[in-house]
């Protein structure tokens, strides 16, 4: 369940050298020494999913909070929390509540915790210039999954377009190998907000008739 819902929706969230790569690393170091400035990050987006085989288009809004590993992800449908070590799937229209182990799913690249750092992580990269969204000119940076899993990815590229004088991406789709792409476009980006810990926990008696489904071995 947590695979699909995080595979569909949020490859949190989840990069070929060429002539030009030392620009591209150089970029990329440049917005992680920035990323580690961040106490936390509270950040809304707009997902679009196109599938292009199906001819089918989703458009849907996330909520991201973010505290070091510890996150919650609402996307409507879903609210998705973890303290780190355990993660919460609620999904609001069965009243479900899906307990994973949160190590686990990390381990498979599924860590929203690492959206605005995912380029750190087994990923090559290439430099592509300036791209030109809703007249505004922004580095587009793509990123190519490498290691030994790369061809079990269910993506191919993932292209980032980013503001340099402010080191802040702004809009990422995910190519996806199975012709469906999904376009992420951030709406609102904060730093250093009071975020209380109790959004990082998931309390069932907030949630009358929750039936918790234990998925952890």
């Amino acid at each position: 369940m947590m695979k699909r819902i995080f595979t569909s929706i949020l490859l949190p969230l989840i990069f070929i050298a060429f002539s030009n790569a030392q620009d591209a690393d150089a970029l990329l170091s440049k917005l992680s020494e920035n990323a580690k400035t961040y106490d936390t990050i509270d950040a809304t987006y707009t997902s679009k999913m196109v599938d292009v085989k199906s001819d089918f288009e989703e458009t849907m809004n996330g909520h991201i909070q973010i505290d070091d590993k510890k996150f919650q992800l609402d996307l409507g449908e879903f609210v998705i929390t973890s303290d780190g070590g355990t993660i919460w799937t609620y999904e609001k229209e069965s009243n479900d509540c899906y307990i994973e182990d949160a190590e686990m799913l990390m381990e498979q690249g599924m860590d929203p915790s690492k959206i605005f750092t995912i380029w750190e992580d087994d990923f090559q990269n290439e430099w592509k210039g300036v791209s030109t969204i809703d007249g505004r000119e922004y580095t587009q940076i793509n990123l190519y999954p490498s290691g030994e899993d790369a061809s079990e990815k269910p993506y191919h590229t993932i292209q980032m377009f980013i503001e340099e004088s402010d080191l802040e991406l702004v809009k990422l789709i995910v190519k996806g190998r199975e012709g469906v792409d999904t376009e992420y476009l951030i709406n609102t980006f904060k730093t250093g907000v009071n975020i209380p810990a109790s959004t990082f926990l998931f309390s069932a008696p907030d949630f009358p008739g929750v039936t918790m489904i234990d998925n952890r071995i």
